[in-house]
Protein backbone atom coordinates (compact mmCIF):
# COMPACT_ATOMS: atom_id res chain seq x y z
CA UNK A 1 0.00 0.00 0.00
CA UNK A 2 2.69 2.87 0.82
CA UNK A 3 4.26 1.54 -2.44
CA UNK A 4 1.25 2.75 -4.04
CA UNK A 5 1.25 5.51 -2.55
CA UNK A 6 4.67 6.99 -2.84
CA UNK A 7 4.45 6.10 -6.87
CA UNK A 8 0.35 8.51 -6.88
CA UNK A 9 2.45 10.81 -4.89
CA UNK A 10 5.43 10.82 -7.80
CA UNK A 11 2.42 11.20 -10.39
CA UNK A 12 1.01 13.79 -8.55
CA UNK A 13 4.37 15.74 -8.23
CA UNK A 14 5.27 15.23 -11.95
CA UNK A 15 1.79 16.33 -12.75
CA UNK A 16 2.20 19.61 -9.80
CA UNK A 17 5.32 20.75 -11.82
CA UNK A 18 4.35 20.31 -15.44
CA UNK A 19 1.46 23.07 -14.52
CA UNK A 20 1.53 27.02 -14.36
CA UNK A 21 0.50 28.50 -11.01
CA UNK A 22 -2.82 29.33 -12.34
CA UNK A 23 -3.77 26.15 -14.27
CA UNK A 24 -3.10 24.01 -10.44
CA UNK A 25 -6.94 24.54 -9.24
CA UNK A 26 -8.46 23.25 -13.17
CA UNK A 27 -5.86 20.28 -12.77
CA UNK A 28 -6.99 19.23 -9.33
CA UNK A 29 -10.56 19.52 -10.38
CA UNK A 30 -10.29 17.92 -13.62
CA UNK A 31 -8.09 15.20 -12.04
CA UNK A 32 -11.17 14.94 -8.96
CA UNK A 33 -13.88 14.27 -12.54
CA UNK A 34 -11.37 11.39 -13.62
CA UNK A 35 -10.68 10.08 -9.81
CA UNK A 36 -15.13 9.37 -9.70
CA UNK A 37 -15.33 8.24 -13.43
CA UNK A 38 -12.37 5.30 -12.48
CA UNK A 39 -14.27 4.85 -9.68
CA UNK A 40 -17.55 3.94 -10.85
CA UNK A 41 -18.04 0.16 -10.61
CA UNK A 42 -19.50 -0.81 -14.12
CA UNK A 43 -17.08 1.96 -16.31
CA UNK A 44 -13.72 0.53 -13.99
CA UNK A 45 -14.50 -2.93 -15.60
CA UNK A 46 -14.92 -1.85 -19.05
CA UNK A 47 -11.23 0.43 -18.59
CA UNK A 48 -9.99 -2.47 -17.36
CA UNK A 49 -10.92 -4.46 -19.90
CA UNK A 50 -7.95 -5.62 -21.51
CA UNK A 51 -9.32 -6.32 -25.14
CA UNK A 52 -10.14 -2.57 -24.74
CA UNK A 53 -7.20 -0.43 -26.95
CA UNK A 54 -5.00 2.00 -24.73
CA UNK A 55 -6.25 4.70 -27.32
CA UNK A 56 -9.85 3.78 -26.50
CA UNK A 57 -9.69 3.94 -23.12
CA UNK A 58 -8.16 6.91 -23.26
CA UNK A 59 -10.67 8.42 -25.37
CA UNK A 60 -13.27 7.19 -23.58
CA UNK A 61 -11.82 8.63 -19.64
CA UNK A 62 -11.23 11.96 -21.75
CA UNK A 63 -14.65 12.80 -23.16
CA UNK A 64 -15.50 13.01 -19.63
CA UNK A 65 -13.65 16.11 -19.34
CA UNK A 66 -14.61 19.51 -20.80
CA UNK A 67 -11.61 20.85 -22.28
CA UNK A 68 -8.56 18.92 -20.55
CA UNK A 69 -5.12 20.47 -20.11
CA UNK A 70 -2.50 19.02 -21.93
CA UNK A 71 -0.80 18.05 -18.93
CA UNK A 72 -3.88 16.07 -17.55
CA UNK A 73 -4.13 14.46 -21.75
CA UNK A 74 -0.14 13.47 -21.15
CA UNK A 75 -1.31 11.70 -17.33
CA UNK A 76 -4.21 9.84 -19.06
CA UNK A 77 -1.93 8.64 -21.71
CA UNK A 78 0.62 7.16 -19.55
CA UNK A 79 -1.28 5.75 -16.86
CA UNK A 80 -3.38 3.96 -19.73
CA UNK A 81 0.18 3.07 -21.07
CA UNK A 82 1.76 1.88 -18.11
CA UNK A 83 -1.33 0.13 -16.87
CA UNK A 84 -1.57 2.42 -13.88
CA UNK A 85 -5.38 3.84 -14.13
CA UNK A 86 -5.88 2.54 -10.38
CA UNK A 87 -3.68 5.15 -9.14
CA UNK A 88 -6.10 7.79 -10.23
CA UNK A 89 -7.66 8.13 -6.96
CA UNK A 90 -4.04 8.46 -4.82
CA UNK A 91 -2.96 10.46 -7.47
CA UNK A 92 -6.01 13.36 -6.78
CA UNK A 93 -5.38 12.97 -3.20
CA UNK A 94 -1.35 13.58 -3.52
CA UNK A 95 -2.10 16.73 -5.84
CA UNK A 96 -4.87 17.92 -3.66
CA UNK A 97 -2.33 17.76 -0.63
CA UNK A 98 0.37 19.40 -2.48
CA UNK A 99 -1.66 22.02 -3.69
CA UNK A 100 -2.67 23.01 -0.28
CA UNK A 101 0.40 22.89 1.26
CA UNK A 102 2.07 25.21 -1.70
CA UNK A 103 -0.48 27.47 -1.15
CA UNK A 104 -0.07 27.79 2.92
CA UNK A 105 -3.26 25.71 3.41
CA UNK A 106 -4.47 22.41 5.26
CA UNK A 107 -7.55 20.08 5.31
CA UNK A 108 -9.33 20.50 8.78
CA UNK A 109 -12.39 18.10 9.09
CA UNK A 110 -14.40 18.54 11.95
CA UNK A 111 -17.34 15.90 13.66
CA UNK A 112 -20.14 17.43 14.93
CA UNK A 113 -24.01 16.61 16.20
CA UNK A 114 -25.08 19.76 14.98
CA UNK A 115 -24.14 22.09 12.16
CA UNK A 116 -21.52 24.79 13.07
CA UNK A 117 -22.05 28.56 13.32
CA UNK A 118 -19.83 31.12 11.75
CA UNK A 119 -18.37 31.72 14.94
CA UNK A 120 -17.55 28.23 15.76
CA UNK A 121 -16.08 28.06 12.49
CA UNK A 122 -13.85 30.76 12.66
CA UNK A 123 -12.70 29.53 16.49
CA UNK A 124 -11.55 26.27 14.73
CA UNK A 125 -10.00 27.70 11.78
CA UNK A 126 -8.29 30.18 14.09
CA UNK A 127 -7.25 27.29 16.48
CA UNK A 128 -5.97 25.60 13.57
CA UNK A 129 -4.13 28.60 12.43
CA UNK A 130 -2.10 28.98 15.24
CA UNK A 131 -0.88 25.39 16.18
CA UNK A 132 0.06 25.26 12.02
CA UNK A 133 0.81 28.40 10.52
CA UNK A 134 -1.43 27.79 8.02
CA UNK A 135 -5.00 28.82 7.01
CA UNK A 136 -7.61 25.81 7.22
CA UNK A 137 -9.49 24.33 4.67
CA UNK A 138 -12.96 23.21 6.61
CA UNK A 139 -15.38 19.99 6.06
CA UNK A 140 -17.64 19.29 8.65
CA UNK A 141 -19.19 16.25 8.82
CA UNK A 142 -22.17 15.75 10.88
CA UNK A 143 -22.42 12.91 13.38
CA UNK A 144 -25.31 12.47 16.03
CA UNK A 145 -23.31 9.97 17.60
CA UNK A 146 -21.29 12.71 19.35
CA UNK A 147 -22.63 14.18 22.30
CA UNK A 148 -21.69 18.13 22.80
CA UNK A 149 -18.59 19.29 21.51
CA UNK A 150 -16.47 18.24 18.76
CA UNK A 151 -13.98 15.70 16.59
CA UNK A 152 -11.53 18.18 14.71
CA UNK A 153 -8.46 16.29 12.57
CA UNK A 154 -5.98 17.63 10.84
CA UNK A 155 -2.61 16.27 9.54
CA UNK A 156 -2.05 13.47 12.55
CA UNK A 157 -3.64 15.26 15.07
CA UNK A 158 -6.66 14.51 16.76
CA UNK A 159 -9.01 17.13 18.76
CA UNK A 160 -11.64 15.44 20.72
CA UNK A 161 -13.75 18.27 22.64
CA UNK A 162 -16.66 15.70 22.65
CA UNK A 163 -18.61 14.87 25.35
CA UNK A 164 -18.23 11.55 24.48
CA UNK A 165 -14.53 11.83 24.20
CA UNK A 166 -14.55 12.83 27.75
CA UNK A 167 -16.54 10.06 28.88
CA UNK A 168 -14.02 7.47 26.99
CA UNK A 169 -11.00 9.21 28.36
CA UNK A 170 -12.24 8.77 32.20
CA UNK A 171 -13.57 5.52 31.60
CA UNK A 172 -9.99 4.33 30.64
CA UNK A 173 -8.47 5.96 33.04
CA UNK A 174 -10.66 4.59 35.62
CA UNK A 175 -9.85 1.19 33.75
CA UNK A 176 -6.23 1.32 33.64
CA UNK A 177 -5.64 3.22 36.86
CA UNK A 178 -4.53 1.63 40.13
CA UNK A 179 -7.19 0.59 42.08
CA UNK A 180 -6.88 2.58 45.76
CA UNK A 181 -9.53 1.90 48.68
CA UNK A 182 -9.74 4.55 51.46
CA UNK A 183 -11.93 3.80 54.27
Amino acid sequence: MKRILSLAAKYANALFFSLPPSNREQARSQLQELSEIASDVELSEFLFDPTLSAERKETILLSFIQKPLDQIERLVSLLVSMKRLELLADIENSFGARLLFESNRIDVEIDSPVELGSEERENVLKKVRKITGMEGVLKVNLNPNLIAGYVIRFRDEVIDTSLSGRLKRVSQELGSGPREVNE
